[in-house]
Parts: C-alpha cells; sequence; structure tokens
C-alpha cells in the first residue's frame, strides 16, 4: 500500500465514520433507531462514491467492514441465547417465521421472471423467503429499549421470538448459499463441512466452556486475554466458514452460540466490542453495502415490487405473530404489538442481503428493492406502535367513560 493510498483509506474511513454520526443524530431526534440514519446514511454516501470512496480504497475498507460484520455476528449469537429462555412462545415464533416465509417465496415465484439470476429458482426462492422472514434482533432490543418496553412481558416475548427467528434464518441462509454453489465445495460438501461445525461448537466446545464456567474457572481469567480469545475464536471462525464457501458471518454467530452465559464475559463483548463495532468498523460496511443500491434502475413495475415487498414484510409479521398470540391468550392490542415489533429489520436484513448478492441470488434492481424494503419497514416500527399506544388509550377512555356515565346519572 503506497502512501498516498493509506492516506486515501484514512480519510475515507473518517469521513464515513463522522456521516455515520449524523445520520444517527438526525434519526435519534426523529424517534427512530440510530442504526436506521446510519444505514441511510451509508446509502445516501455511497450514491457520492467518487469523491468519498475511491475504486483503489474499497478493498481495505471492505476488510474494516467485514471485521465490522464478525464482531456483530459474535454479539448478535452471544445476545440471542442469552434471552431466548422462554419455551411458550414457540408456537408464535413459528408463525413469525413460517408465514412471512412463505410469502417471501410466494413473491419470489411471481417475480422471479423478471430477476432471474444464475444461482438457479430454488436457491431464489428460498433467499427471498429468508430476506421477508428475518426479524432485526439488535435494533428491536433498541427500540424496546427507547421505548421503556424492555422489562415488560410482551417486550420479553418479542426478543425471545426475535432469537428464535433469526437462529432459523441464519441456518436456512446457510442452506440456501450451499444450494447457490457460490463456494469452492460442491453443496453437500458444504453443508456437511457446516453441520458438523455447528454440532461441534454446540455439542462440544459449549459444554466445556459451560464447565469451565461452572468450575469458576474464566473468573480466573483476566478481562482483557477473554476479550482477545472470544475475537481471536470469531475470527478463526469466520475464516472457516468463509474457507468452505460460506459468508464469513456465520461462523462468528455460531461462536457466539457456543459460549458460555458468564456474565462478565457477555458484558465484556457486547459493550467494548459492540462499541468498536457498531461507531468504527460497520459504516464502512453501510457505505460498501450502499454500493449495489441503484435508484435510476428501478422503474414502474420495480415500484409496484417494493410496494407488495413491504405490505408482504409487514403484514406478514403482523399476521404470523399476532394470530399465535391471541390462540395463546393474548390481548388484542399486545398481539398486534408483539406483530409489529418483529417487522423490524434494519441491519440484519441488510446483512442477509449483502451475502445474497455476494452469492449471486440478486439482480442490482431487486437488491435495491429489498434495501428499500428493509429500511421503510424498520421505519414503519416507532409509528405503528406509536399508532396503537394511542388506540389503546382511546379506548380505556371509552371504558371509563362508559363505567363513569350510569353512576352519574
Amino acid at each position: 500500500m503506497t502512501s498516498t493510498l493509506l492516506s486515501q483509506v484514512l480519510l475515507s474511513l473518517a469521513v464515513i465514520v463522522v456521516l455515520a454520526r449524523l445520520g444517527a443524530f438526525v434519526a435519534e431526534r426523529l424517534g427512530q433507531p440510530p442504526v436506521v440514519g446510519e444505514i441511510v446514511a451509508g446509502i445516501a454516501a455511497a450514491q457520492f462514491s467518487g469523491v468519498l470512496l475511491p475504486e483503489a480504497a474499497r478493498p481495505y475498507l471492505n476488510v474494516i467492514a467485514q471485521l465490522g460484520l464478525v464482531i456483530f455476528m459474535l454479539i448478535v449469537g452471544l445476545e440471542v441465547e442469552a434471552t431466548a429462555r422462554a419455551s411458550t412462545v414457540g408456537v408464535i415464533a413459528a408463525g413469525a417465521t413460517v408465514l412471512p416465509f412463505l410469502l417471501g417465496v410466494l413473491l419470489a415465484v411471481v417475480v422471479w421472471p423478471w430477476y432471474r439470476v444464475p444461482a438457479g429458482h430454488v436457491p431464489f426462492l428460498l433467499f427471498v423467503g429468508v430476506a421477508v422472514a428475518i426479524t432485526a434482533f439488535p435494533v428491536l432490543a433498541r427500540i424496546l429499549r427507547d421505548r421503556g418496553m424492555s422489562g415488560t412481558r410482551i417486550g420479553g416475548i418479542a426478543m425471545t421470538c426475535a432469537a428464535i427467528i433469526d437462529v432459523v434464518a441464519w441456518l436456512v441462509l446457510a442452506v440456501v448459499i450451499a444450494l447457490a454453489g457460490s463456494g469452492a465445495h460442491r453443496p453437500w460438501v458444504m453443508l456437511t463441512l457446516v453441520t458438523a461445525f455447528v454440532l461441534a461448537m454446540l455439542l462440544l466446545v459449549r459444554p466445556v466452556l459451560a464447565a469451565a464456567h461452572r468450575r469458576g474457572a474464566l473468573d480466573r481469567v483476566s478481562p482483557r486475554t477473554l476479550l482477545i480469545g472470544v475475537l481471536v475464536a470469531a475470527v478463526l471462525a469466520a475464516w472457516f466458514t468463509e474457507s468452505i464457501g460460506l459468508h464469513s458471518i456465520f461462523g462468528p454467530f455460531v461462536v457466539g452460540l457456543a459460549l458460555p452465559r458468564h456474565r462478565p464475559t457477555v458484558d465484556l463483548v457486547v459493550t467494548r466490542a459492540a462499541d468498536l463495532s457498531s461507531g468504527f468498523l460497520l459504516p464502512a460496511f453501510f457505505v460498501l453495502a450502499g454500493l449495489g443500491v441503484s435508484f435510476t434502475a428501478l422503474g414502474g413495475r420495480d415500484i409496484g415490487v417494493l410496494t407488495a415487498a413491504i405490505v408482504v414484510s409487514v403484514l406478514g409479521k403482523i399476521a404470523g405473530a399476532a394470530g399465535p398470540a391471541r390462540l395463546t391468550g393474548m390481548g388484542g392490542r399486545d398481539a398486534l404489538t408483539l406483530g409489529v415489533l418483529l417487522s423490524t429489520r434494519g441491519l440484519t436484513e441488510l446483512v442477509v442481503l449483502t451475502v445474497g448478492a455476494a452469492a449471486g441470488l440478486l439482480t442490482t434492481t431487486l437488491y435495491t428493492i429489498l434495501v428499500i424494503n428493509a429500511v421503510v419497514t424498520t421505519l414503519a416500527t416507532g409509528p405503528l406502535l406509536s399508532l396503537l399506544e394511542r388506540g389503546g388509550r382511546h379506548a380505556n377512555d371509552r371504558k371509563a367513560d362508559t363505567s363513569w356515565t350510569p353512576a352519574s346519572t
């Protein structure tokens, strides 16, 4: 790397991080999760990539972005297991996964003639289903915290459902990437290797680490050594899944699932590593992901597909979650609230879409459509929740008026 190129990379990274923080600031002022502002800022910056992101600097910024994704997926896996304890929400999680997935597949069947890809028909259908079914677990956690719902029953159910949905979605996505045959190995070899890796991590490594946790061995390790060990494990796992033809994001996610729920370890990784990833590394990913977005490629038919994708994504989640929730005895407004919460996608879907694009499962136009869908469905979460809250207050007011009137006459 020449001195001039290094200067370009450093300057580009600094500008990207500043733009991401400005986007997060604006989003917070508008009552939206900061990550949505960062994503929008990244997509907007990518439209001026000739100035902000010189061609020669992109490979180096891509390495930075991938490191950010490694840490992000490690944290997702770690937090998923830490919250997914309730077994009674299985039916709700199943509904919020299966119905959107099937609707996504149906949408893919309709649009396949317009967005054919070399990867094949079946992988394309399954991938669009996964993209519609995914829920942004980290973004959901931030929404719940910002709205004071973290400690509530509905908040706990939403987090647990999102955890189950994401685990299933990532595993299905791994199968889809293998079927797409974009790696160096045949699909069945890839699936065998990744299955062996997941089973080894969850059935061998996890029990060993859990036993060490129970004996207090982890408490005798310095926090710095512990953090470095976890990050090295995540990087090695990313190397393994990348080398067998899957994306590097799968390995760190499995490592996060396998780590023991040792509170100092969880706090250490989530606080220190998350700040580095979200504040400094992931903004580069947002811009690079935005390079694949082409608003000028959208025609009238594509706008119709975008509208259909938004409707399917939101209604599929709401109906898929609210219906089973009502069957379990949950009130109507709470069931709808749960569905709205699970319809948020944000960063998680953006990661899914970049994986699919790299595997040849998306055209530029469909990638653009689904990126806009991810942003819109996440932006809609806050207003829809506020609408439900106002509806609940009005209903309570009407009940109060009804009960008071007879007593006053």
